[in-house]
């Protein structure tokens, strides 16, 4: 039972996996070990195991609905209240001498770590984006180093992203396709695994930032290629034109979901979904439309430089590192607007207003910049 959790887990993570909340023991852990924060996603807890072999540490699961970290907070189930309620309920305060949690980073969009420890009397510190890094972390007692801020999303990152998010719409399709007849199941299936792998692989090289645009991208080839061998009387395989349009219809699904799964992609998916009223399937939130419904041209992210008190909250969390310090008046400035995906992480950290969210009258055809600063 456990192997095909763990199995639903990675192929199917779009869908809740919960693990039973409270904490767990890593090691052999005493009264000096660190205390890690992480969600309830089955798949998430087994890996931060896997990451700590070998440390003595305390790991406290909060409830996030059965859903991993970053899409989580970002749906605004894996938040403060989850976080606040664990320390209360598992007794963590009778096992440990310290009061320091470490927070996972990309939970940024849904806790502010500020109200944690005014609740719990506890400090707050933000572990590295990785979980790979979180032994370098630990040795540099709880100090992160500038690459263990920044989200990456490597050749190896993206073809996990592609197995265990977009796998499901693969699966979906090979179903329908083999429900309505089976003249094109095995094209399907042969082009579909060429897709996920070339366009996961390919993906930072493709122009644009966002998924949806990417895809649009490779679509124009793959169909401008087809109708160019069409033009010169080329002589075509008879399975090429459809597997061409199989291409191009994974690609622009596979690129439509991928801002939503990316902490280095803005979201294309979720303002549409948004903009219809969908944020909620059951129960679960729909991760990012909380998030990305402030950016979508019905709400404008601003930043008042005045208000900023210093506190260097939104360069602490934010996975893009677009924030820096001013040279001025060691003011946070808003350095790179054009890495912005939108995750709201510094809305959420900042403490003193300087950053705020507003509505405003959308217009047609038009897009809110991400940030506005003044």
């Amino acid at each position: 039972m456990s192997m095909i959790k763990t199995i639903w887990g990675f192929l199917f993570r779009l869908f809740p996996c919960p693990t039973a909340l409270g904490l767990r023991r890593i090691g052999n852990p005493g009264r000096d070990s660190p205390v890690l924060v992480t969600c309830n996603f089955d798949l998430t807890v087994k890996r931060m195991r896997k990451a700590l072999r070998g440390i003595d540490a305390w790991l406290l699961v909060a409830e996030s609905k059965g859903v991993n970290v970053w899409c989580a907070a970002g749906a605004r189930e894996f938040n403060t209240d989850s976080v606040v309620s664990a320390v209360k309920t598992s007794g963590i305060e009778s096992l440990v001498d310290h009061r320091t949690l470490i927070l996972p980073p990309l939970g940024a969009p849904g806790i502010r770590a500020a109200d944690v420890a005014e609740r719990t009397g506890w400090k707050t510190v933000w572990g590295p984006v990785r979980l790979e890094d979180i032994p370098r972390f630990l040795s540099a007692r709880l100090v992160r180093s500038e690459d263990m801020k920044r989200a990456t999303w490597n050749w190896k990152e993206r073809l996990d992203t592609a197995l265990g998010s977009l796998f499901p719409f693969y699966f979906a399709g090979a179903l329908l396709l083999a429900f309505l007849g089976r003249s094109l199941l095995l094209e399907y299936l042969v082009v579909g695994a060429v897709v996920f792998v070339f366009f996961m692989l390919a993906c930072p090289w493709i122009p644009t930032q966002h998924g949806l645009t990417k895809a649009l991208v490779v679509c124009a080839v793959l169909g401008g290629g087809l109708a160019a061998a069409r033009a010169v009387s080329a002589p075509l395989p008879a399975w090429l034109p459809s597997a061409v349009w199989i291409a191009m219809v994974l690609v622009v699904i596979y690129g439509t979901e991928l801002g939503g799964l990316a902490s280095t992609l803005a979201s294309d998916l979720d303002p549409f979904l948004a903009r219809l009223g969908i944020g909620a399937v059951g129960n679960v939130a729909l991760a990012g439309t909380v998030r990305t419904e402030l950016l979508n041209g019905y709400r404008l992210l601003t930043h008042t430089r005045e208000r900023c008190d210093r506190c260097h909250g939104c360069i602490e969390v934010c996975p893009q590192r677009v924030w820096e310090v001013g040279r001025d008046d060691e003011r946070s400035v808003f350095a790179h607007p054009e890495w912005c995906t939108a995750c709201t992480a510094c809305l959420m950290q900042c403490r003193s207003g300087a950053i705020q969210a507003h509505r405003v009258r959308a217009q047609a055809g038009a897009r809110a910049p991400a940030l506005r600063t003044g």
